[in-house]
């Protein structure tokens, strides 16, 4: 199964640029590993300047997607 996620254009770079040939299921799974490594991830990829009212549009838009479709 697949899920669409939302990243930044300067992260998608990022990524893409690791990726090569590979999936990026394949280049995201290597970079979180075997346990969680959200600070490895932070630190590479930076932590993102989210505001809290970005924060609740986010939240409300998320609820709306999941009555919708999950």
């Amino acid at each position: 199964m697949s899920r669409l996620i939302n990243v930044s254009d300067e992260l998608y770079e990022k990524l893409r640029n690791m990726k090569g040939e590979r999936s990026f299921t394949f280049v995201i799974m290597n970079l979180l590993g075997d346990k969680s490594n959200k600070e490895e991830v932070l630190k590479r990829f930076g932590k993102g300047d989210v505001d809290e009212k970005r924060m609740k549009e986010l939240r409300r838009g998320w609820k709306k997607w999941s009555e919708k479709y999950a």
